[in-house]
């Protein structure tokens, strides 16, 4: 059977327009997924990334704070020149604000570890002596990048007349700079040296 000039125009017909954009938009649409998902995946990768470098910078803060509280020692000097609200016999003063810990580490100096919620940075402030009285600048235990928004502390046990070893509690809540979440981590340490009456 002869070829005709209509059979012919159907055999070799390719796209239309309309099935071309109709592809394309398909196409896009894909592309536009895979990448939406592509960022998506990126910004969680970030954000846990961030969360975890705040967490171990909470946790070197706080492992650095429980070590010098765990080495402290009793405050034996009548009248106290370190822990000069609660007086001789104790190994830790907190403030009433909760805030604030002051004591005297292993070798007799007077330190105190405190929470200044204004520029949202842990302080800390060392004597050149074991009195409270010849406390030294305050320098920040809080890297650059990174606020605190809470720092509390609880005593339990706190003199030598209550049957108890001496504990801490102290909580830490920060975040780091363009982090996603805060973290919060509490710990709670107890003194090294048998608390006796002396």
């Amino acid at each position: 059977m002869p070829h005709t000039v209509s059979s012919r125009r159907c055999e070799s017909r390719g796209f239309t327009l309309i099935e071309m954009v109709v592809a394309f938009a398909l196409f896009a649409l894909l592309v536009g997924l895979v990448f939406q998902l592509f960022i998506s995946g990126f910004v969680a990768q970030r954000n846990t990334l961030s969360i975890q470098e705040s967490a171990n910078q909470v946790s070197f803060r706080a492992e650095y704070i429980g070590r010098a509280l765990r080495q402290a020692k009793k405050e034996l000097t009548d009248p106290a020149v370190c822990l000069t609200v609660v007086g001789p016999g104790w190994n830790y003063e907190v403030s009433a604000t909760n805030d604030s810990v002051t004591f005297l580490d292993r070798n007799g100096i007077c330190r105190r570890i405190s929470f200044d919620s204004i520029n949202q940075r842990i302080l800390e402030e060392v004597s050149t002596d074991h009195q409270a009285v010849n406390f030294g600048a305050a320098q920040s235990l809080t890297p650059d990048k990174m606020t605190v928004t809470d720092f509390r502390i609880e005593q339990l046990g706190a003199d030598e007349h209550d049957a108890m070893q001496p504990r801490i509690t102290f909580v830490i809540e920060a975040e780091g700079e363009g982090s996603a979440a805060k973290v919060r981590m509490q710990t709670t340490v107890s003194q090294r040296t048998f608390d006796v009456v002396q």
